[in-house]
This record gives C-alpha cells, structure tokens and sequence, in this order.
C-alpha cells in the first residue's frame, strides 16, 4: 500500500489487517495485533510513517540545512506532536498493556523525545537509502510515529497526530534543544488518561461530549481488569485484538 491522504490511510490500515486475519484463519492460525500478546515478549506496535505536502501536492518534510533535515514547517508540526504527546497518548496506546510495551528494552519508546535514525525514539525520522536525486530524497523523507499500536483505532490515532502537529504549526514551536534531557512518556494508562483530561488542547479538539465519552470508557476498562497481574493481562488482550 502507497502513501496516503490520512482519511484512506486509516481505510487502509483496517482492511490491511482484516487480510492478514483472513489469510492467517485460511491457514490455521490467528494474526494478533495486542501491543503485548506475551508478557516476555518484546511488544508488537502499529506505527505511523507520515509527511506532509502543500496544496500543490509537493513534498515539504525535507530541508537539508534544517534541524534534523526537516522543513520549517515538518519541524513545526513534530514539536507540536511531541508537545502534546503526554495526552494524545491516551488515544494512540490505549490500553493498559500498550504501557508494558513503552519500556526500556523492547525496541519501543520510553521518552518524548525526535531522534534522527532511533528505533527507540518516540518520533524518528527515517534514512532515505534509495533516493539520490533531491527530488527523490524529498518525496521520501519521512517521520516515523512510534508511540502506537494494534489496540488504537487507526482515524482517532491519525485525527490525534494531526491536531498536535497542526498546532505545532499554527504556534510556530520550535524543536528542543540538543543535549536536553527529553521528559518520559507516560507509564500508565491511567497517567495518559489524566494527561488528556487536564489538556486545553484535546479538550478543544475533542469536545465536552466525546472527551466524557472516551474517558469513561477507557477508565470503565482499566477498572474491569485492574485485578489481573500482567501475564494475564496480556492474555486476555491477546484475545480481544
């Protein structure tokens, strides 16, 4: 599947993984996509490449002489993600065991932090190997978005990223400063939860109604299995994703 605008992005990303659930039950078996299908195991994300484009239709992510190689605007637009990461979080790892595998060791993210080439970075922006031509290098260069997983929904995950890095933009944030220690990602589920409650921002993009909604819920899920320790946790995820 080719880039995409993000709405068929997401159509994408869904029946992509309806396939791979069809062809591994053809074949005996069954695709889980839960962010910790073990509790042993290293984890299991669902992460998002993106980059953006002017009205043209013109790659604008890559600027040589900028900060890490982005554009004004790609710089811009991952402060902004990475401003809002602590709350949006609650929306692309949204379970409880999404947090078992955000930890030291796991080949996943554990700070917020933008890392040039780093598995381990909550965003990272990508090598362009193939590309020699700058047209080519452009149309290529991309971000990676790696705190995500299987148990988000694919519209709300991206519908998050792009209010964050939009805003980004819209208040002209500037990426932090080289050698600064990168505050952490949220340990818990729950933490996420009260990060996304208590920020103006999701609050706005979200709306009193839905915002309560989604609280409810997700806090509802996190009561339901609060007494199960983590191999048991990530058992039960297992079967539900």
């Amino acid at each position: 599947m080719k880039p995409a605008p993000a709405l068929q992005a997401a159509d994408r990303a869904v029946i992509a993984r309806e396939m791979a659930r069809a062809a591994a039950f053809r074949l005996g078996h069954r695709a889980i996509f839960s962010p910790m299908p073990a509790a042993e195991g290293v984890g299991n994300g669902v992460h998002i490449h993106f980059s953006l484009r002017d009205k043209s239709g013109e790659p604008k992510t890559h600027d040589p002489d900028g900060p890490l190689g982005l554009s004004e605007a790609a710089a811009q637009f991952a402060t902004g993600v990475l401003a809002h990461l602590s709350a949006i979080s609650a929306i692309t790892a949204p379970s409880p065991v999404s947090y078992l595998r955000l930890t030291p060791n796991r080949w996943a993210p554990t700070a917020i932090d933008i890392v040039k080439q780093d598995r381990g970075a909550a965003l990272r922006i990508c090598p362009v190997f193939a590309a020699s031509k700058k047209k080519d290098i452009a149309k290529a260069y991309n971000l990676e978005f790696r705190v995500s997983d299987g148990s988000a929904s694919p519209y709300m995950a991206l519908g998050a990223l792009i209010f964050a890095g939009a805003d980004g933009i819209a208040r002209k944030l500037s990426l932090p400063e080289p050698g600064i220690q990168p505050p952490p990602l949220p340990r818990s589920l729950g933490q996420a939860l009260d990060n996304m409650e208590n920020s103006l921002a999701v609050q706005s993009w979200l709306g009193p109604t839905f915002l309560e909604a989604y609280l409810r819920h997700k806090r509802s899920e996190l009561a339901h299995v609060a007494a199960l320790d983590a191999p048991q946790l990530c058992a039960r995820y297992a079967e539900l994703y």
